[in-house]
């Protein structure tokens, strides 16, 4: 064929391997051989990394993503690429769904250069693919995580119950919650004696509502955490978070880690019938562990008379080997048994049940780091310190309660409270009968926009 007609070229040699799309949670760096511009303002905060080889012949293309396995309709995303490098990454921000896989088309035009009109033709391609875990999970995984790479500066993102579950799998990574979570179903306490969480859960301001647990001894969101951070975490529930063992409704037992602002509305309950049961607003079992800027509003329950010695606290049932505890409240209301089992079988503090160190013989006096801290109690059973101590039968020993406030009601903020923390306003407060009661009470700043 000859003539003008015989002379145009198609454009479009693309090159790019579209199973090797990366997922990415920012908007990528800022490469030398290309710019992208994304059109009618289109944002997000993370989408997909596309590795793309050019025509020889081209600089000029638009990348379009459109939702399902064709490109049809309007696109999700659409951007001006121009190109000068002969292989480089493509950036696409895209708010895809990070709680399972997602189904796109990628179309690829290419348009002659000005010099070239006339003898190359616009020409387009394209691409389906599946969003796919990044976890390292296999597609398919319950649970896996769609965005992140589990770093400090990359967490895995969780936004379903499913994922919250999958952590578990994943317990040294580092984790943040970017919505609610409404639970539904018997909850599994994430982490255990031999395999624990240690990483760090980042609530991002969100909550977790209707956790519900029955039948683990170690009962909480986490049954074990070691050398974790929660922190930014709110719990409401009105269902029970029981357990035989540890019970608190972030974690049945935390070692050496931190809970920093987070709160929990909840009754947390012992189901033991022997044994020596822990119970805590927040944690039921802490060696070691700093708790900051945080509350529990709720009741605690353990009134099994065979039960052999019961540890309770506002707060945490044991706080162990100088544990920190600093700008916290509690309004509690107890049924931990009556007085007439004495005082070595009702370790029950304001704020922690006891804070002796070692065991058995070496079982000596401890203490509690504590500053503006305040709880409220009532009901059967009560505190009568903030710290029960039992270490060598020295209960109820009132020489650790310095920083630690018992308290009727707020009416403003506490001393010590940072306000760009914290400010007033209501909690509603599950009793043990079943019903509420709603108080005036220091609130986290996090959890109100």
């Amino acid at each position: 064929m000859t003539g003008r007609a015989g002379r145009l070229r198609r454009l479009l040699a693309a090159s790019l391997a579209v199973n090797m799309f990366l997922l990415t949670v920012s908007a990528g760096a800022a490469l030398g051989g290309v710019a992208v511009t994304v059109q009618d303002n289109y944002q997000a905060d993370y989408g997909v990394t596309i590795p793309f080889t050019r025509s020889p012949r081209t600089t000029d293309y638009t990348f379009s993503l459109y939702e399902g396995g064709s490109a049809a309709g309007i696109p999700v995303v659409s951007a001006k690429v121009e190109m000068t490098a002969a292989q480089e990454d493509v950036y696409l921000p895209l708010a895809y769904d990070i709680t399972g896989p997602q189904s796109y088309t990628l179309k690829i035009e290419a348009r002659p250069l000005a010099d070239r009109i006339g003898t190359d033709t616009a020409a387009a391609r394209e691409f389906s693919f599946t969003t796919k875990p990044t976890c390292g999970c296999a597609a398919g995984t319950a649970g896996a995580f769609y965005r992140g790479s589990g770093s400090a500066a990359d967490p895995f993102y969780v936004g379903s119950q499913q994922q919250l579950a999958h952590v578990g799998a994943h317990s040294a990574a580092n984790i943040y919650q970017d919505r609610d979570i409404a639970l539904s179903g018997n909850w599994t306490p994430i982490g255990s004696q031999s395999a624990p969480f240690m990483g760090t859960y980042n609530g991002g301001g969100h909550r977790i509502t209707g956790l519900n647990i029955s039948g683990d001894n170690h009962g909480g969101l986490f049954g074990y955490i070691n050398q974790a951070t929660i922190q930014r975490l709110g719990i409401e529930t009105t269902g029970v978070i029981s357990g035989t063992e540890a019970v608190g409704s972030f974690s049945g037992v935390a070692n050496n880690s931190n809970l920093i602002s987070c709160y929990a509305v909840a009754q947390v309950r012992s189901t033991a019938t022997s044994g020596w049961p822990v119970l805590g607003g927040l944690i039921g079992s802490n060696t070691a562990c700093l708790i900051e800027d945080s509350y529990f509003a709720g009741s605690l329950q353990c009134t099994d008379g065979s039960v052999n010695v019961r540890w309770s606290g506002g707060l945490c049932g044991i706080a162990r080997e100088l544990s920190t505890v600093r700008r916290t409240w509690n309004i509690v209301e107890y049924s931990i048994g009556s007085a007439s089992l004495g005082p070595n079988r009702r370790m029950v503090g304001g704020v922690a049940g006891d804070v002796s160190s070692g065991s058995g013989s070496e079982c000596r006096p401890g203490q509690l780091g504590a500053s503006n801290n305040y709880w409220s109690a009532s009901g059967s059973g009560g505190p009568t310190y903030a710290v029960a101590n039992s270490a060598n039968d020295m209960n109820y020993d009132s020489g650790v309660n310095t920083g630690c406030t018992q308290i009727s009601s707020f009416s403003s903020l506490p001393a010590g409270f940072d306000p760009s923390v914290w400010e007033m306003g209501t909690v509603t407060v599950p009793t043990l009968s079943g019903g509420s009661k709603t108080v005036a009470a220091p609130v986290l700043k996090v959890f109100q926009s």
